[in-house]
């Protein structure tokens, strides 16, 4: 009875020993929660340009979807949708965790591309458009991925990278060189 009592006193002694020193005292912990500082530039440009991009994927998705005039491109577009808000989910948890603040809209190139692609709603020039855009953004992103991976320096970032290189990569087959593949 009386060595489990002092295991006890022992045990608890260690735990208000950590809390007074502060987990930053040991390696090990510190490094298992990343502060804002332990982001790169990289890093931010990943999480910014993949939120901005989530943003413009599921606003293009939807308008796919009541757009276009082919089947394929309007499955794709909600194939799109769907899969942008869970890869947002991510991005904006990652965010938060690291303290970088996100943007609250699209670029403004994105916007114009947009507007760009709702003129041509209903015609079959806009699926060939809508197509065409997306490969090109979902090329560049897989680019940006690919970078984040090989060069960035926070453990959650580049594992969000990782994430959702597979995702982006079959995206782009799905718009191979401006050609539906549902």
């Amino acid at each position: 009875m009386y060595t489990t009592r002092s295991r006890a006193r022992s045990a608890a002694v260690c735990v208000a020993t950590l809390c007074v020193m502060g987990a930053t005292s040991l390696p090990a912990l510190a490094a298992s929660s990343p502060s804002p500082s332990a982001v790169s530039a990289l890093d931010r440009q990943l999480l910014t340009a993949a939120h901005q991009g989530n943003l413009w994927e599921i606003a293009t998705g939807q308008q796919a979807q009541g757009a276009a005039t082919t089947a394929c491109v309007r499955r794709v577009g909600a194939d799109f949708v769907r899969d942008h808000r869970t890869l947002d989910a991510g991005v904006i948890k990652t965010a938060a965790q690291l303290g970088v603040t996100l943007p609250s809209m699209q670029t403004a190139a994105q916007q114009r591309k947009t507007a760009a692609l709702k003129s041509l709603a209903r015609t079959t020039a806009y699926d060939a458009a809508w197509l065409k855009a997306q490969y090109a953004a979902h090329a560049q992103t897989v680019a940006l991925i690919d970078k984040e991976i090989a060069s960035g320096t926070n453990p959650l970032v580049k594992s969000l990278a990782k994430s959702a290189r597979p995702v982006v990569a079959r995206h782009t087959q799905m718009v191979n060189r401006g050609v539906c593949h549902a």
